[in-house]
């Protein structure tokens, strides 16, 4: 799967899933069926039983991370809370000038879901699937970083804070944009969104760039690169977004 833009910044795309109910033992993958032509360099692959691991399981359903995923889906959140066993996926790609990396692990997740897992735990998004889920919006289907990738908003003093999480699965930065007045939400959520598409194509944006919402509105933005991996608010480096110029 091409990424059309694809330019190497000097860090991978980072990813992490769990998947609930199954060990990955006699795991089935096939190229035909799961789309799957190889494991992605770096990607590791480990079991974690309740038994040896249970406290750390546990703390994927308490506190206010566990609030949002049960407050989503109470009843997902029940099943995946009560396995005995999950198989986690995570690493860092090597191989990301393309998105097969992508298309491999989607695969691979759903050759777990017809072992039977009970459900699927993207941390970096706080995204919790079913399997039905998971095959509906993800499996077999052309990868785009916006069915992957979540607009947060959040209300400040002064107006709202917009912001992704889970760009990092692409190997990009996160986006953020401050101090945006309700009259503004959906046309930068546009502007962000289409960020995201071209970040997933490979787009790193070092410059002011024009981009326009569907309805005709242009806008210049203004992306700030923020080379922090450290912070708690996207896990990942990160845009601070300004928007420069507004022509109707």
């Amino acid at each position: 799967m091409e990424r059309k833009y694809f330019k190497d910044i000097g860090y991978k795309p980072f990813l992490f899933y769990i998947v609930f109910g199954v060990s990955g033992e006699d795991l089935e993958v096939s190229r035909k069926k799961h789309k799957v032509d190889e494991l992605p360099e770096g990607l590791d692959i480990r079991i974690f039983t309740r038994e040896a691991h249970g406290e750390w399981i546990d703390g994927w359903f308490t506190g206010t991370y566990g609030s949002v995923l049960q407050s989503a889906n109470p009843q997902l959140f029940e099943i995946c809370r009560n396995a005995d066993v999950c198989t986690v996926l995570q690493g860092e790609i090597q191989n990301d000038a393309t998105l097969d990396y992508m298309r491999n692990v989607i695969g691979i997740i759903q050759a777990f879901i017809d072992k039977g897992a009970l459900g699927i735990l993207d941390p970096q998004t706080i995204a919790m699937y079913s399997p039905d889920q998971w095959t509906d919006r993800f499996f077999d289907k052309e990868v785009n970083a916006q069915n992957h990738v979540i607009i947060l908003s959040s209300e400040d003093s002064d107006g709202y804070w917009l912001h992704t999480r889970g760009m990092a699965e692409f190997g990009r930065p996160d986006i953020g944009i401050s101090c945006v007045t309700e009259d503004k939400i959906h046309d930068y959520t546009q502007l962000i969104n289409q960020m995201i598409y071209y970040g997933g194509q490979g787009v790193f944006f070092e410059n002011d760039t024009r981009l326009h919402t569907s309805d005709g509105k242009s806008f210049v933005v203004h992306p700030e690169f923020v080379n922090d991996f450290e912070n708690d608010d996207y896990n990942n480096a990160y845009y601070n977004v300004t928007i420069i110029e507004d022509i109707q």
